[in-house]
């Protein structure tokens, strides 16, 4: 009988983490008796002294673990690792993820809504402020101008906030009577960027402006002739393979993990101005948003002061 070997990603490298195996001290403890003992004694000051370590020079932990540099590096690959750069990283990951799940917002559990209200107005605004400041009304003018004369735009993002910011923007786009479509999917994207030409447009939401997916889509686009547009930041790997940077701070969201993201508010708040800018551009706005309107009512009649589209 033929032995069989365990699944490989697709990278070839070893197979996805497992729910609960993601945290590195676990990974540690379950990895103790698995290592020699110059390679333990890492471990086991890895798992006394976490904070420091995730600050801490190769040498000062080879030196209190009382072994060689090269045994804290084997030690680092032994559990997955790259290298003890890696190994910082993910300490300094974890952290700040535990103190985040274990922090409780609101001392007392009575009070927690009308605490819920103030830290949602005291986020919103602050994200609403910021992304007013980085607005430069210049650079909206020209994103409206690429919108309005493109033949047809591609919105597209990855991951959940970005991908629900994209189909907003279709959805206020098409109102307007603009030719639009968001695509989700990563392979579908570079696919559209692939055959992409001189008049198309492609915009670009990303949080944080790394996804690979999209940075690669939005390169690929522009060196075919498309025009390109990003609403992310500044200094991303995104924004710079884009023409156009409607800049968006990223905050620290992790501050409220249990409420929606300030970088959301943000970025809807500059989608709200681009569209804004575009209506202004457009002459035939206001006719198509009464077609969409006289639509609607002849669905369920004439009802005050309803959105359009809903």
């Amino acid at each position: 009988m033929t032995k069989r070997t365990p699944p490989l990603s697709s990278s070839g490298k070893s197979k996805l983490p497992s729910r609960g195996s993601g945290n590195l001290l676990d990974i540690l403890r379950s990895s103790v008796p698995d290592l020699n003992n110059g390679e333990a004694k890492v471990a086991r000051i890895i798992l006394a002294n976490t904070e420091w370590v995730s600050h801490a020079s190769i040498k000062a932990v080879a030196d209190r673990a009382a072994v060689s540099e090269p045994t804290v590096l084997r030690m680092c690959r032994r559990i997955g690792l790259e290298g003890f750069k890696a190994l910082k990283h993910r300490l300094a990951q974890d952290l700040i993820l535990t103190q985040v799940l274990n922090t409780p917002h609101v001392e007392d559990g009575h009070a927690f809504p009308s605490e819920l209200v103030k830290v949602m107005l005291d986020s919103s605004m602050g994200a609403l402020r910021g992304a007013a400041q980085a607005t430069d009304v210049k650079v909206l003018d020209e994103a409206a101008a690429a919108v309005v004369k493109s033949r047809i735009t591609y919105c597209i993002g990855v991951g959940g906030s970005s991908s629900v910011l994209c189909e907003e923007l279709e959805n206020r786009m098409f109102r307007l009577g603009l030719p639009v479509q968001s695509i989700l999917d990563s392979y579908r994207q570079r696919m559209a960027a692939a055959v992409a030409k001189k008049g198309d447009l492609f915009v670009a939401i990303s949080s944080t402006g790394v996804p690979a997916p999209v940075v690669q889509s939005i390169e690929l686009a522009r060196s075919n002739g498309a025009t390109t547009i990003a609403i992310t930041q500044v200094d991303s790997p995104l924004a710079k393979v884009s023409e156009i940077v409607l800049p968006v701070e990223f905050f620290n969201d992790h501050t409220f993990f249990m409420l929606p993201a300030q970088t959301r508010y943000a970025q809807l708040f500059t989608i709200d101005c681009l569209m804004g800018t575009i209506a202004a551009r457009m002459p035939d706005a206001a006719a198509n948003l009464q077609s969409i309107r006289n639509t609607l009512r002849a669905l369920h009649g004439t009802i005050r002061h309803q959105p359009i589209g809903d």
